[in-house]
């Protein structure tokens, strides 16, 4: 999915200095803060289903990562791995 912008490159000039516009086309919306984020800024994050104990996997913005905030996301549904 495209996205027009990335919440990360816009907040850190020397990041948007460094990929400019190249990961736009492959970005997305991050699904717990609902921010665009480019490819570069994704991360991946793991979890299991509480239905039927799959393991998945989704990717969120490195700063929904590093503060842990995907944890948070969906909690009825998912046992969060990393």
């Amino acid at each position: 999915m495209s996205v027009p912008s990335c919440h990360v490159c816009d907040a850190e000039p020397q990041e948007k200095q460094r990929y400019g516009e190249s990961g736009f086309e492959d970005g997305d919306y991050c699904p717990v803060c609902y921010r665009p984020t480019c490819q570069h800024h994704l991360a991946t994050v793991r979890f299991r289903w509480h239905k039927d104990r799959k393991i998945d996997s989704t990717k969120v913005c490195i700063d929904c990562k590093r503060t842990y905030q995907h944890r948070y996301w969906d909690v009825a549904n998912r046992d969060w791995i990393s």
